[in-house]
């Protein structure tokens, strides 16, 4: 086990600057984005509710500020977008050509135990899932933590017992996505498996094409491909329909967690427990607090499909 992880982690060993650039680009991302409301509550609280003299000034400086912030958050996010992805294309080839060179040296006996439709799969299909692991997987976990606890920091410091409140819906919103996203897992997988057969059954067919036409067979051959093709729909089936109530769940609870916002920090305001440039913070970091659980959501699947692929891609390997 520990030789495998050693493994995963070598073919980051060529790009360690690239990876390092990457994540300081996704670090500055999340900085920004926890920024962007603290200038709003600054201009509604500091500035438009103090009646500051110099209050036109002070909007238009903190309003250029921001737009420079939105300069540099997009620069890093293009970078880790690009630059990112095309690490984890240079790190797939990288295992592809290995795979490939390792194929070239293995015996007749394997090959003759061995579907070809499934060695395509695990040169072509199980390398990609594998390819977004090394991207995403540094990038969404480390954007993840910095949002939610940097959020959960900043509404503390705010008001204690309204950040509390906002944050009981976390751990179900989390179970009830971490549910649904197992589900999704396990159809994905399911259906990785059926491409594989899929791609054997039409290898097999078109190899041996002149044979099943000689003995006209290509009613059988129509009926096999059918069964893994109906295999592959079921399975895709049960994989949307998690998928449907993984994402309108989570947007359920973001609407929740919205109308809780506004009620309850209605009534704070009402009895002074609470100002409305905080409420207007408060819903500014709503969408915050969400995306860093769908990040972890997808660190998750992509987790568990490259992982899949990494494990079938060792199997050859040893």
């Amino acid at each position: 086990m520990h030789s495998r992880i050693r493994k995963f982690l070598s073919y980051y060993k060529p790009y360690l600057g690239l990876l390092f650039a990457d994540m300081v680009c996704a670090f500055i991302v999340s900085v920004v984005t926890l920024i962007l409301p603290l200038c709003t509550r600054y201009i509604t609280k500091n500035v438009l509710e103090a009646n500051a003299p110099n209050a036109l000034n002070q909007i238009y400086g903190i309003g250029a500020f921001m737009l420079a912030l939105v300069v540099v958050y997009t620069v890093c996010n293009v970078f880790v977008d690009y630059r990112g992805h095309m690490m984890g294309a240079m790190m797939e080839s990288d295992m592809r050509r290995e795979l490939f060179e390792h194929y070239q040296n293995l015996s007749f006996g394997f090959y003759d135990e061995q579907k070809t439709g499934q060695l395509m799969t695990r040169l072509t299909n199980d390398l990609f899932g594998l390819s977004e692991l090394y991207h995403h997987g540094p990038e969404d976990l480390a954007i993840a933590f910095l949002k939610f606890f940097g959020a959960f920091i900043i509404l503390m410091s705010i008001n204690v017992q309204f950040t509390l409140m906002i944050f009981f819906f976390i751990p179900i919103m989390g179970a009830y996505a971490f549910y649904f996203n197992k589900r999704m897992n396990i159809a994905l997988r399911r259906s990785k498996d059926i491409i594989g057969d899929i791609n054997a059954q039409v290898e097999d067919t078109l190899a041996g094409i002149r044979v099943v036409k000689s003995f006209t067979n290509e009613a059988v051959e129509k009926k096999k491909f059918a069964y893994e093709n109906k295999r592959f729909v079921d399975s895709r089936r049960e994989g949307h329909k998690s998928e449907a109530y993984f994402s309108n769940g989570l947007i359920a609870f973001t609407q929740l967690i919205t109308i809780a916002v506004v009620i309850f920090g209605g009534a704070a305001i009402v009895r002074d427990a609470l100002d409305l440039s905080d409420l207007l913070t408060y819903l500014l970091y709503i969408g915050i607090l969400i995306e860093p659980i769908q990040r972890l959501l997808n660190f998750a699947r992509l987790y568990q499909e490259g992982v899949t692929g990494f494990s079938r891609f060792m199997d050859v390997l040893e």
